[in-house]
């Protein structure tokens, strides 16, 4: 059977129908009326409860009412705002550093205490070259004459012995005189250094020696005596072996204090050490006695 025509077999659609759809669906709805929002609301006033027991109290405290203003943090206060700069005073110029504290200078009373002082050393080195050149002081001399031991014995419980020195002062100045008040004399086994390792002490008479004159001094030290001091066990024991040679060697050292004086001047007291060493004593046989073989005077040295 014949099929019907397609314009039959479709449903008709109508024209006008079809352009109101199309132009529906293009279009978007309009938008909604804005809505009005509802104003903030308004802070109320703070209340507080009534203060029990006190009459008049019973109305909260008339504290005013501070709008709850936004937080501005660029805000700046009264009391954040820096002084003025006339308080800091004027910075300082570019290129310019802090002034620096400088000390005053010293008063004149100050200054002419200082030049006093100067002037004072200055002529005290003057004076004094002066009269180094005027008079040329000199030191003394001392010398060995005679150097003798008697009564030498080591071997015993108790060491004992007896020493005879004989010296000769000397004076070279030409112009000062040489008071020599104390003269103090030790008496040591050649190899001893120590002062407390002495045999012997005693003291020279005080002597005056005028300007390029000699004067003779003599003195005896005793070993053995409660006044003098022990001896080392060490120092006997060298005395014995050196006696057992025929010989012993000793030193005599002396501590000096002199004064020179001169018509008008007077100079201070000086301390002297003289130290006259080698003195070699020769034993006769067994016996302990025994002498130092010196065919001329020995020169001692002297430290001022």
């Amino acid at each position: 059977m014949p099929s019907p025509p397609e314009e039959a077999t479709q449903p008709k659609t109508d024209s006008g129908s079809g352009q109101t759809s199309e132009r529906d669906t293009n279009q978007q709805p309009p938008p909604p009326p804005p809505q009005s929002q509802p104003p903030p609301p308004q802070p109320q006033p703070q209340t507080y409860p009534p203060v029990m027991g006190f009459p008049g109290y019973n109305q909260p405290p008339p504290y005013p009412n501070y709008p709850n203003a936004p937080y501005n943090h660029h805000q700046q206060y009264a009391y954040a705002q820096a002084p003025p700069a006339s308080y800091y005073g004027a910075p300082y110029p570019p290129g310019h550093q802090n002034p620096v504290y400088q000390r005053p200078a010293p008063s004149g009373f100050f200054r002419g205490i200082l030049t006093g002082l100067i002037v004072l050393v200055v002529l005290l080195c003057i004076s004094t070259t002066i009269t180094w050149l005027v008079l040329r002081p000199q030191v003394p001399v001392f010398s060995v004459n005679n150097f003798s031991v008697s009564n030498f014995n080591v071997t015993g419980p108790v060491f004992s012995a007896q020493w005879t020195a004989n010296l000769t002062v000397e004076n070279p100045n030409t112009k000062l005189r040489g008071y020599f008040d104390r003269i103090q004399g030790f008496i040591y086994h050649q190899n001893a250094i120590a002062e407390d390792e002495s045999l012997s002490m005693a003291f020279f008479q005080p002597v005056y020696v005028k300007t390029k004159e000699s004067v003779s001094i003599g003195e005896t030290f005793t070993a053995g005596e409660k006044a003098q001091p022990k001896l080392p066990s060490w120092v006997g024991e060298e005395m014995k072996k050196e006696r057992d040679t025929g010989t012993v060697s000793f030193d005599l050292r002396m501590a000096v204090w002199v004064t020179f004086k001169t018509d008008g001047w007077s100079a201070r007291e000086r301390g002297l050490k003289v130290f006259c060493g080698k003195l070699k004593v020769a034993f006769e046989g067994a016996s302990g006695n025994g002498a130092v073989l010196l065919p001329k005077p020995l020169p001692c040295v002297v430290y001022v």
